[in-house]
């Protein structure tokens, strides 16, 4: 099955970062700001490559507005995160993820979070939108979108030091409170894109690459830290 513009762009974003990284290690020079850029335009196009197949078939108001209420409730969850612990337990961001907005309490937020969120709870529930509809295909989402992330959180919280947990961790991964977290909020993703067509119109081909592409990542980026 093809795959849009955008996915071969965000295909070779990956590959460029992973090089990027193993130079980086390899020489021990700093990326400066070009790391930040690589990094902001992968995740970017991998939104795009998640989009582009709804935004043909279902337009741009009724894609685009699905895709603001996914980013809207990923905001929401981390914000309400952030200040009482609930879903995913206790933890703060640091600046390492730029750019970052201050928060009343001493908090940063990263701008570019809630993409973060639709690229992996939206690219689970449309890759899995192949074999099932429905609350099922919405339910198999999360879970596999709550397993992406166990796999993303030693990076994350390690070489990247994105962010840093304040209690204790499960295998040093996170909290239990996160895989319930994570489950609850993509759920409510995959639910509200279904509601708006994007299990019809999505391409699980785009989203297949795009799980690849970000797996592949976060395994690069740990192997060449370790």
């Amino acid at each position: 099955m093809p795959v849009s513009a955008a996915t071969k762009a965000y295909l070779a974003c990956v590959l460029f970062s992973i090089a990027g990284t193993g130079l980086s290690v390899a020489t021990g020079l700093d990326p400066g700001p070009i790391r930040p850029l690589a990094a902001a335009a992968t995740l970017l196009l991998g939104v795009a490559a998640l989009l582009a197949a709804p935004l043909r078939a279902l337009g741009a108001a009724r894609a685009l507005g699905g895709a603001g209420l996914v980013l809207a409730v990923g905001a929401a969850s981390e914000v309400a995160g952030l200040y009482t612990g609930f879903p995913f337990g206790r933890y703060e961001y640091t600046e390492r993820w730029q750019p970052v907005l201050p928060l009343p309490g001493g908090h940063v937020f990263p701008v570019l979070l809630p993409f973060a969120w639709f690229l992996v709870a939206g690219a689970c529930y449309l890759w899995v939108s192949r074999w099932m509809t429905g609350w099922a295909a919405a339910l198999a989402g999360a879970l596999l979108a709550a397993a992406v992330d166990a796999a993303m959180e030693p990076v994350m919280t390690g070489p990247l030091g994105y962010w840093r947990w304040l209690e204790p961790t499960v295998l040093g991964i996170a909290p239990a409170a996160n895989f319930g977290g994570w489950v609850g909020v993509s759920l409510l993703a995959g639910l509200i894109l279904g509601r708006f067509g994007f299990g019809r119109v999505g391409s699980p081909a785009d989203a297949g690459w795009v799980l690849a592409g970000h797996l592949s990542l976060v395994g690069a980026i740990a192997a060449l830290a370790s």
